[in-house]
């Protein structure tokens, strides 16, 4: 499988394929925000950029985020994540602040999070 697509066709596979990929993506955020407050882009942008593997495949963090951001179905992100994205956010005066109820606005968050703190490095 394209290390840089996380998307299946198969709707059997999808199916445990997808608790795998909000398993990884969980683990992902969790990580990508402990970076984040230290604010160093190059090594998130390294961290985003590496490999996951999922069910003996290899995907890229990155790919892992725009997976979850392309989801179609509204799975409600954990209380717990939504809270410390949007403290991250405020942290990085991020505006508008975006709704973090679901997974696919979790990831939109931390792709938005990284262009900022990059952002933030140029300057």
């Amino acid at each position: 499988m394209n290390k840089h697509n996380a998307y299946m066709a198969v709707p059997e596979a999808r199916s445990s394929f997808q608790v795998n990929l909000l398993s990884a993506f969980d683990e992902i955020a969790q990580t990508f925000l402990q970076a984040a407050q230290g604010k160093v882009h190059t090594s998130l942008q390294r961290y985003l950029d590496g490999n996951v593997a999922i069910g003996g495949d290899c995907f890229t963090r990155r790919a892992i985020l725009l997976s979850i951001h392309d989801m179609k179905e509204d799975l409600e992100a954990p209380l717990a994540l939504q809270e410390k994205v949007l403290a991250e956010l405020r942290s990085l005066s991020v505006r508008p602040a975006p709704q973090l109820k679901l997974y696919r606005d979790i990831a939109t968050a931390l792709l938005r999070m990284e262009v900022v703190i990059r952002s933030v490095a140029v300057h």
